[in-house]
């Protein structure tokens, strides 16, 4: 049977998915109030077209977190890229053949529906934290899954800051561009640096669970599927301390989202600075 991949291709892998997928978070930000003004949208319009993306990519994690304990976290994450693709893609040739003349509210339903694609993305985060999981021995998990959040997480600040500048140099149809060929190029380097765990490989290549558990415990992992999507559950559940950090993460990172996603728009909105400004 034949493995492939090392813990550290599988970090790497993750956390170049993660970083690409995750930058969606700042899509709509500093570009609000330029698709307001041509558009004519109310604030409402704005702050749904805002916070769809983060929306759908925060839903999402729980499915594709739950799909990685039966394939592995490569399968999920990869599907989650080509959607984000589709969506960036679409608002790529929107903005190419109709901004700003051609921006009507009419085309705001398909402008939602491509965030949603586009923040599919986001929801990389969940099944990365299961790939990164099942390829290090738990003494290591905590390095190394604080090298790829920490890492990625960096994705909506830098995209942050360099939208808006692109945005005055580019334009918006050429940012976006840039932008859509950078996720490719991510999702490209994913394919080849993004491994499953042994575990996973030797299930793919038709060995039973205990054949495939007994292979990749004689390589080195530690951490392992439980029986069901339902048990994992109960077990987590069962922890008091999962709840607490569950309402910590709620918090800290709902509002870390939230205000990446809204700030630039309020910057300029409110206090009339320019888009490069507000990014920084």
């Amino acid at each position: 049977m034949q493995f492939k991949g090392t813990p550290q291709q599988g970090l790497v892998g993750a956390t170049v998915a993660f970083f690409i997928g995750f930058a969606a978070v700042s899509l709509f930000g500093p570009t609000a109030k330029k698709l307001q003004d041509v558009m004519g949208l109310t604030p409402t319009m704005v702050g749904f077209l805002v916070a769809v993306p983060s929306l759908s990519g925060s839903l999402l994690r729980i499915p594709f977190a739950a799909w990685v304990d039966t394939t592995g976290g490569r399968k999920p994450i990869l599907i989650l890229l080509a959607a984000s693709i589709v969506g960036m893609a679409g608002l790529t040739a929107l903005m190419l053949l109709l901004y700003p003349h051609g921006m009507t509210a009419g085309l705001y339903p398909l402008l939602l529906v491509l965030g949603i694609l586009s923040g599919c993305g986001i929801a990389t985060f969940s099944p990365g934290i299961g790939q990164v999981s099942y390829w290090f021995p738990q003494a290591r998990q905590g390095a190394a899954l604080g090298t790829y959040a920490g890492v990625a997480n960096l994705a909506p600040g830098i995209f942050s800051l360099l939208l808006p500048v692109a945005l005055a140099t580019l334009g918006l149809a050429y940012s976006y561009l840039v932008w859509l060929l950078l996720l490719i190029a991510g999702t490209v380097l994913y394919v080849f640096a993004g491994r499953n765990a042994w575990y996973f490989q030797a299930r793919a290549q038709g060995a039973d669970p205990a054949q495939a558990r007994a292979l990749a415990q004689a390589q080195g992992q530690e951490l392992f599927p439980a029986r069901s999507t339902r048990a994992s559950l109960v077990i987590s559940a069962r922890v008091g301390k999962t709840w607490l950090l569950v309402a910590i993460y709620f918090a800290t990172f709902g509002g870390f989202i939230a205000l990446t996603s809204w700030l630039p728009t309020y910057w300029t909105a409110f206090f009339g600075v320019s888009a490069v400004a507000a990014g920084a």
